[in-house]
């Protein structure tokens, strides 16, 4: 009986770890992604000739790195093995 439980457990913890794995894998490549992007539009503000183009271009890149910023963080997370979520613990509350 004991074992059986301890199956149950080690598979349900099983499927947490690679969920988490899975995300972590989704996040890099969305990190990934936004470093390309965040110096595509480098290279489209060096070209850029008007203020307004510049302006707009450079707002871009402030929201592509503060996404970029909160995804490492969150990968830092992960791979560290804290929680993620928002949710106070036990001493947070009292």
């Amino acid at each position: 009986m004991p074992y059986k439980l301890l199956g149950k457990l080690t598979r349900l913890l099983d499927t947490d770890y690679q969920a988490q794995q899975k995300e972590l894998k989704s996040i890099v490549k969305v990190t990934k992604k936004l470093k390309k992007k965040a110096l595509e539009q480098q290279a489209a503000l060096e070209t850029a000739t008007t203020p307004e183009e510049r302006d707009e271009i450079e707002a871009k890149i402030k929201v592509i790195d503060a996404q970029r910023s909160k995804a490492l963080e969150l990968i830092k997370d992960l791979r560290s093995g804290r929680k993620t979520d928002d949710t106070p613990t036990d001493s947070e509350v009292n």
